[in-house]
């Protein structure tokens, strides 16, 4: 071939070529070269690649590798500007056997490096969502939303109301009322219904592993870490809903990220400098008083507002009693039908299941038909047979019932009150000694007791109580 057509020749290939001498100085380019990497002809014929793998043009060279060992070799090559090039080199032998040249062909895989790569995104994100959906799914209580009594047909309603929209929703109510159960309902209901449902246990989650499982992390982030990064709940809720267990135990630090979300709509995973958009809806729920949390300095009041576009309280059962017994039969269903029993209340049972007050809600209610069904030798279910009893004191009447000696003439109940309360507190000081000791008793945290003996000395002019614990018995003195 004569020289002056072995420019147009090369040019001619679809492929970057580069030929270099078994030295690694380069002899001749292609344009599609220049075009791939943004060099041109003039700044790169006759000079070593090594000198551009120093000026940091891009990070590898194959000459040296394939002039030692005398084969074809493939390898990934970084440009400066980011781009991926697969390098495929190729020996070209003098009459001694010896390397003459290398020939190297050079393809662009940067978009394919960025399709693996979100390839694996996805995959990561699938495997973390069956992950999560399996573990939910095994989790999920049996709680029948049963809905008899009025009080629950107003916080239905509401529900009616809220699925259609994207508003964030706040679920208040005691342990054990039916959050979680009024969550997925909302959910259920949504046009998100078909997206996926997350649920983050704000108060399981140990506070040094919080910010990774609800934010994930980057590639890299942690040596002991997976390598590819992690999801974390709430990118894996994306597109779905968010519930957000218990947020009333979620850390301070932890608050102000999550303030974020909700209000950019955004989060960044832990060793990453890239935001992520997110489309989520976020459904809250604690058994906290939140204000009295925000006022103790426990909880963002910002964050707080932020929760509190829609918020529905979910009543107590000893205040829907119309749904207790509907309830325990729900309950009595499921586990005959799972032990293969066949149990019914009786009436006696029934008003005693009525009349107790059930601490711990609908949560109680199932563990204790579960345990009846187990244990009962009969299976009708009598009121000896239930762990809980009702008072057997006849009823009084209130023209024979005991008051207290109280001054109530021309007072108002929240002073009559404030006073009974201001002498509790003075008896709970001269009983315990210190706040410290006299909130552990009361079972009140230490800052709502501070306020309030605080508020009380100024109420009887008095000084404020100085804080000492009182000395405790030593072993030896006892």
């Amino acid at each position: 071939m004569e020289a002056k057509y072995f420019e147009p020749f090369l040019d001619a290939f679809k492929e970057a070529v580069c030929i270099t001498d078994s030295q690694g100085v380069v002899l001749h380019i292609n344009a599609k070269y220049s075009r791939l990497t943004g060099i041109e002809k003039k700044d790169i014929v006759g000079k070593n690649l090594q000198e551009l793998v120093d000026g940091g043009h891009f990070d590898i060279v194959l000459n040296p590798i394939i002039v030692k060992g005398k084969v074809e070799t493939s390898r990934i090559q970084n440009l400066m500007n980011g781009k991926k090039l697969l390098l495929d080199g190729h020996p070209i032998f003098d009459d001694q056997g010896e390397v003459a040249c290398v020939v190297t062909f050079i393809y662009d895989i940067t978009t394919l490096e960025e399709l693996k790569e979100q390839v694996i995104a996805q995959r990561e994100l699938l495997e973390t969502f069956k992950k999560l959906q399996s573990i939910d799914a095994g989790e999920q209580r049996i709680c029948p939303l049963v809905v008899h009594s009025e009080a629950m047909r107003r916080a239905i309603g509401q529900i009616g109301m809220l699925a259609e929209t994207d508003a964030t929703v706040l679920l208040l109510g005691e342990t054990g009322v039916g959050k979680d159960v009024f969550a997925r309902r909302l959910h259920a209901s949504s046009p998100r219904a078909d997206k996926p449902f997350i649920k983050a246990d704000c108060g399981s989650i140990p506070e040094n592993l919080v910010e990774t499982e609800l934010f994930g992390y980057a590639p890299g982030t942690f040596s002991g870490g997976i390598k590819q990064g992690k999801v974390g709940l709430i990118e894996a809720a994306s597109s779905g809903t968010l519930f957000l267990d218990e947020i009333g135990e979620l850390p301070l630090a932890m608050q102000s990220r999550l303030l974020r979300l909700l209000q950019d709509w955004e989060i960044k995973r832990v060793g990453s400098t890239t935001p992520t958009k997110i489309d989520v809806r976020v459904i809250a729920a604690t058994n906290k008083d939140l204000e009295e949390e925000v006022a103790a300095g426990r909880f963002r009041s910002d964050l707080y507002y932020r929760l509190k576009v829609a918020v529905i309280r979910i009543p107590p059962l000893r205040k829907r009693k119309g749904d207790i017994l509907p309830l325990a039969q729900c309950f009595l269903e499921f586990y005959g039908a799972r032990y293969k029993r066949s149990c019914e209340l009786t009436p006696a049972a029934g008003q005693a299941l009525t009349e107790y007050r059930w601490p711990g809600n609908v949560r109680e209610m199932e563990n204790l038909i579960h345990g009846l069904v187990i244990t009962s030798a009969n299976d009708r279910i009598d009121e000896g047979d239930l762990p809980i009893k009702r008072s057997s004191a006849p009823p009084i009447n209130i023209a024979d019932a005991e008051a207290p000696d109280l001054d109530i003439a021309d007072r108002s109940y929240k002073d009559i009150m404030r006073e009974l309360e201001n002498q509790v507190l003075l008896a709970g000081l001269k009983q315990y000694g210190s706040l410290q000791e006299m909130a552990e008793h009361f079972q009140l945290d230490r800052t709502t007791v501070f306020r309030k003996v605080r508020a009380m000395a100024k109420d009887l002019n008095m000084p404020m109580p100085v804080n000492k614990r009182r000395k405790r018995k030593s072993t030896k003195d006892s």
